[in-house]
């Protein structure tokens, strides 16, 4: 088996490229190769297209057309050529190699010593919303001290849509906080916990063995037991975590991640913060929700979660619901994004963005639409409608999902409100 190229070689690589002569005078051919290698190394490959090159890494306007200008057709064998050239002469004694392959857009990183490139296991895409986003993780556990995650080697950050959208949690020099809310979860087991834990215990129902049995391994005979687990996120919220940490990681902006009971919102101040979190988990979510237009709430009549407009009476119907499809067809539910400024001293800027949903599919879709560069353009397109100059300070975004067995399918813009210009 081939041994593939790690992250920091293949960051180590890009840079040798990029900081060589042969590309000294090449602005265009190295922010090609920049924005191409920098997807392929965040996992977003499938993202490489002929129309976003033209427009994130050539400057070319929206209303570029690959069919009538073939820009980045000639730009691609301008670079194909030069980085064959380059490794035969100044990066002769480079051991990781970057080709570009004739009929893709995609780079490939490969050792000097293989005749072709190694071949990667398949990993399931998080930004696919066709694809359960990390299925193993579904029951990641936030530990109290948090963790810690850094961009691999120095790349230049990608410029766009997406930057201008994100503005200072794009900022290379920041770290951002990224605080996650959790429900009250109980994990229930076969067999006793141990007892070094200050955490009580308890025999679980009855009513739960067969909810168990579908799922998990049970020895005949044993008992359930359960107790009160504070720090397991959703499926929902691991996918919005690995999308957010992704676009994180193409600006080369480190990041933390802590469970809001070590970062509450008095943590908050001075940072740029992504909190994942709702007014009915998170006393974040529900301080900052309250001066917005739109927050997630219960709706007495059906105990659904919905998005309601608090200049609405109580008693008025919800803005966005739970719609259910026919049977057999997806169901349609709804993610909230709330972009507001951080409190911080004069002359800093700084953002939090509030990550809710009405059900985790939502909170997933609601990040994955915030890291698309075609729906953060038409977003900005919509707001230019607006009478604005671009994406205000303070907004609220509702994303339309649909979902199929609590799986998610796709996303959409469904509305926006400008909190302040």
């Amino acid at each position: 088996m081939k041994l593939v190229p790690s992250q920091p070689e293949k960051a180590q690589a890009l840079n040798e490229v990029l900081e060589s002569q042969a590309f000294a005078r090449s602005e265009q051919l190295k922010n090609f190769l920049r924005y191409v290698c920098e997807l392929e190394m965040a996992g977003r490959a499938s993202e490489i297209k002929e129309y976003s090159i033209g427009t994130e890494a050539l400057g070319r306007p929206d209303s570029y057309s690959p069919a009538n200008d073939s820009s980045v057709r000639r730009r691609a064998f301008e670079l194909r050529n030069k980085l064959e050239e380059l490794y035969d002469k100044d990066l002769s004694t480079s051991q990781v190699l970057i080709e570009l392959r004739k009929g893709s857009y995609i780079p490939v990183f490969r050792f000097r010593h293989d005749s072709e490139p190694a071949v990667e296991v398949p990993v399931q895409n998080t930004r696919n919303l066709g694809v359960v986003a990390l299925p193993l993780l579904s029951g990641l556990i936030l530990g109290a001290a948090g963790m810690y995650f850094f961009a691999a080697g120095n790349p230049s950050p990608r410029r766009g849509v997406v930057q201008e959208a994100w503005g200072p949690l794009a900022e290379p020099q920041t770290n951002v906080l990224m605080c996650i809310a959790t429900n009250f979860h109980m994990i229930v087991r076969s067999g006793p916990f141990s007892s070094d834990s200050d955490l009580p215990t308890f025999p679980a129902p009855p009513e739960i063995a067969p909810l168990f049995q579908k799922a998990n391994p049970r020895p005949e005979h044993s008992e359930l037991f359960m107790r009160p687990a504070p720090n397991i996120a959703s499926l929902g919220v691991v996918g919005g975590v690995a999308a957010a940490a992704s676009t994180l990681r193409t600006f080369a902006v480190p990041y933390q991640i802590l469970p809001e009971r070590s970062a509450p919102l008095s943590s908050f101040r001075g940072r740029n913060v992504i909190l994942f979190g709702d007014p009915l988990n998170s006393f974040a979510a529900s301080q900052l929700l309250n001066r917005s237009r739109l927050t997630v709430a219960v709706n007495a009549e059906t105990n659904r979660l919905v998005i309601r407009d608090r200049k609405a009476a109580s008693s008025a119907p919800a803005v966005f619901s739970r719609r259910e499809g026919r049977p057999g067809e997806p169901a349609e539910v709804f993610g909230l994004l709330t972009v507001m400024p951080t409190d911080a001293e004069p002359g800093q800027q700084r953002r939090t963005l509030i990550v809710s949903g009405i059900s985790n599919v939502g909170i997933h879709g609601a990040m994955e639409f915030f890291t698309s560069p075609e729906r953060l353009r038409d977003l900005k397109g919509r707001f230019l409608k607006d009478g604005l100059k671009g994406f205000p300070k303070s907004y609220q975004l509702v994303v339309r999902c649909t979902s199929q067995d609590s799986l998610p399918l796709s996303c959409g813009y469904a509305a926006h409100y400008a909190l302040e210009p």
